[in-house]
């Protein structure tokens, strides 16, 4: 895979957990890394490669875990992470139904 194409691989694989962010979000739960990693088939790397391109195309930087549980690992605020993902990677129905 070309260096070109990889940021377009990890914005269609971080595209398939929007879903499951959202469910987290309709339940006031935040999303873990562990479960990001599982919904999207990347690995953990991948994972914060495309969170910082995501975070960086907005001007930011990848915010700091909410907290770190011990089963599950770092846990992020759903509600942030699904308005970021969902603008990078251009599904705008995530970023308009609120």
């Amino acid at each position: 895979m070309s260096r070109a194409a990889f940021p377009d691989k990890l914005k269609t694989q971080m595209a398939r957990t929007l879903p499951m962010i959202d469910s987290n979000l309709r339940s006031h739960a935040n999303t873990s890394r562990r479960s990001l990693v599982k919904a999207s088939g990347l690995d953990d790397n991948q994972v914060q490669a495309a969170l910082r391109l995501a975070y960086e195309s907005r001007g930011g930087s990848v915010p700091s875990p909410v907290y770190r549980s011990p089963t599950a690992g770092k846990m992020y605020d759903s509600e942030s992470l699904l308005r970021t993902l969902a603008l990078w990677c251009g599904m705008w129905a995530y970023v308009i139904a609120d």
